[in-house]
């Protein structure tokens, strides 16, 4: 990954289940289901499968010295979809691949690498 940013290494995703609904999210303080602010803090795994991905080529000008990159939409063990960045070759991407959180950027979020 090009650009400005450090990554920081992380061996945990966290999340929050929500105590009125039991909602799953990533969110920090209301659940966006509900509205409560009430809830649980948790420990994810990290390990998912990738669903779908698609390759930036031609990016914002933001990020356009990061292009091409790779986001895709990840279906956590725990259930709760992510959309996330992924490291790796994107010809070699499958749908149903295992993937695994690898890093957490400060600015981007999570990224996930083949499991």
């Amino acid at each position: 990954m090009t650009g400005g940013s450090e990554r920081q290494i992380v061996a945990r995703l966290h999340g929050r289940r929500c105590s009125e609904c039991g909602k799953l999210s990533v969110a920090d303080g209301r659940c966006r289901l509900c509205g409560s602010e009430r809830g649980e803090a948790l420990t994810l795994s990290g390990n998912g499968t990738l669903i779908s991905w698609t390759t930036i080529r031609i990016a914002p000008a933001r990020y356009a010295a990061e292009a091409p990159y790779t986001v895709g939409l990840v279906e956590l063990d725990e259930g709760l979809r992510v959309t996330a960045r992924l490291e790796g070759e994107p010809e070699r991407f499958t749908s149903r691949q295992r993937v695994a959180l690898a890093a957490i950027d400060p600015v981007r979020g999570p990224i996930f690498g083949g499991a």
